[in-house]
């Protein structure tokens, strides 16, 4: 087992996509277990800066009823002129700023302490379904290395992550799409590692993978539209 002591110098090289840690993790006696340590003490770090960030960030800001209020009577002034049914928008204005700000914290309360769950979570659940989908694929592509290995490089796809430590500061961050270009071009190197394959097949196992992700995310976004229009969140 590696030591924890290593992972600032194991994600650090992983942003440079150096091959090191990707093989350490690999060589590792357990590299699934590593791996989810790796992934669960980077993620929690993260979540805790996201968390501080949102709540410094929330005492600055007026109180979110009252900004909830004035939206409200802003699109009765709009409703006034156009022929949109003002009950039915209002409902999901509503909603729509129940999601906003329980997902940023503005809430209040324990939603302040949404991201430390939340961001463990999901990088725990992308981990476990990158590492799941890129073995099959990459096998099936010629790639020789156990889903052991897989889940051990593959861990290094939450290195990106650091980047939500500056979000510490009130009204700092990083949007999700460069941490979603480096993950992937990590994982590009985790599979390229893990699988002792040529850069073609491991891109293209990386792609098939982002591919794969993207399309059940619109399922579930279809999934929920639907409901929603069904009935809302009654």
């Amino acid at each position: 087992m590696l030591q924890p002591k290593s992972y600032p110098e194991f994600v650090a090289k992983a942003l440079m996509l150096d091959n090191d840690p990707f093989e350490a993790m690999v060589d590792d006696d357990n590299p699934w277990m590593e791996g989810f340590v790796l992934v669960m003490s980077v993620s929690v770090l993260a979540g805790i800066a996201y968390a501080i960030g949102g709540f410094l960030t929330a005492l600055t800001l007026p109180d979110p009823n009252l900004v909830y209020t004035t939206l409200v009577q802003g699109w009765r002034q709009v409703a006034a002129t156009t022929s949109l049914p003002p009950a039915d928008v209002e409902r999901v204005i509503g909603d729509m700023w129940t999601i906003a700000t329980v997902a940023t914290g503005y809430a209040g309360g324990w939603s302040h302490l949404l991201p430390i769950l939340a961001i463990p979570g999901i990088a725990v659940v992308w981990w476990v379904f990158f590492s799941v989908v890129s073995f099959g694929v990459a096998r099936a592509f010629g790639g020789v290395g156990s889903l052991n290995a897989t889940f051990g490089a593959a861990a290094l796809t939450v290195a990106p992550l650091v980047l939500l430590f500056v979000s510490i500061a009130p009204f700092a961050g990083v949007g999700a799409v460069p941490i979603m270009v480096w993950a992937g071009l990590i994982g590009y190197r985790a599979v390229h590692v893990a699988q002792e394959m040529e850069w073609r097949g491991a891109a293209l196992t990386t792609a098939i993978v982002y591919v794969v992700a993207l399309a059940l995310i619109l399922l579930a976004i279809t999934a929920f539209a639907l409901g929603y229009s069904a009935g809302g969140f009654r």
